[in-house]
């Protein structure tokens, strides 16, 4: 029954079936102009190295496979949070159901990288590793410091990125401060070593910075939520989405404002 509303909320005047994507992409023509919506929707798709990056170099390898099994870390379900279940929706075709995996896989990276790093400031600088543990403690250290270095250049590379695409398609810078002074207030992984702590408090900075930025662009293009299921942990602004079978209405919300997130468009 949802996907056949679906299916009849992306039919054209003439009957013949749109894709969600172009729907949602016309809508912000209308608005922006073909030029500015083209480049500012293309420009997102060069994030993808960074997210695959970011998700192969720090959830997976650092903190799952590294620190989670050794200092006595929660461990998270990755399942829990990539949640890619949009693709189910009737109409959709290929390059539909590329846009939706991505923007679930995106989102739901950043969501729990922010997690990791939450339960990786709260855990104490020993944890499970022990006193016999000093090669793990000199290989984890290194990769951390590498992948340190790695990600001050894809945090550059991410700012530059967004200023483009706020450029042509308004969006709001995503400041810092908020971060930097609850890192300050909360004492952030206050019980690590100076350059340990300095990883982290980095790499949360980052992480909150990057959900900001994803937050805009979800809300713009794909705002629609996931099906329910046990577990299940999505971004804080998916409580702004609409129900899958209300595609029509995302379209008209989307036309007149640009999005549903409380953050609009500058122009």
């Amino acid at each position: 029954m949802e996907d056949a509303a679906i299916g009849t909320a992306t039919q054209g005047k003439t009957g013949k079936r749109k894709t969600i994507m172009v729907s949602i992409f016309g809508t912000h023509v209308k608005r922006i102009g073909f030029l500015r919506t083209f480049f500012g929707g293309f420009l997102m798709y060069l994030s993808v190295f960074e997210f695959v990056l970011i998700h192969l170099t720090t959830i997976v390898v650092l903190y799952q496979w590294l620190l989670a099994p050794f200092k006595a870390l929660r461990k998270f379900r990755m399942r829990d949070y990539i949640i890619l279940d949009r693709n189910r929706i009737e109409g959709m075709n290929a390059f539909d159901r590329f846009n939706c995996e991505f923007c679930g896989y995106a989102n739901g990276s950043t969501r729990l990288w922010n997690d990791q790093l939450d339960a990786l400031a709260a855990g104490t600088p020993e944890g499970g590793l022990g006193r016999g543990k000093v090669l793990l403690k000199l290989v984890a250290g290194l990769y951390a410091l590498c992948l340190g270095l790695c990600g001050l250049f894809t945090f550059v590379f991410s700012k530059f990125l967004f200023a483009l695409i706020s450029l042509f398609l308004g969006y709001q810078w995503a400041s810092s401060k908020p971060t930097r002074r609850m890192i300050r207030e909360t004492g952030y992984a206050a019980s690590y070593g100076p350059v340990m702590r300095t990883l982290i408090r980095f790499g949360k900075i980052y992480a909150v910075t990057l959900a900001t930025n994803l937050e805009q662009i979800e809300s713009s293009w794909c705002p629609l939520k996931h099906r329910e299921r046990e577990g299940m942990v999505v971004p804080e602004h998916h409580v702004n989405f609409y129900d899958r079978e209300r595609l029509a209405e995302v379209v008209e919300v989307l036309r007149r404002d640009g999005t549903v997130s409380p953050r609009k468009p500058r122009y």
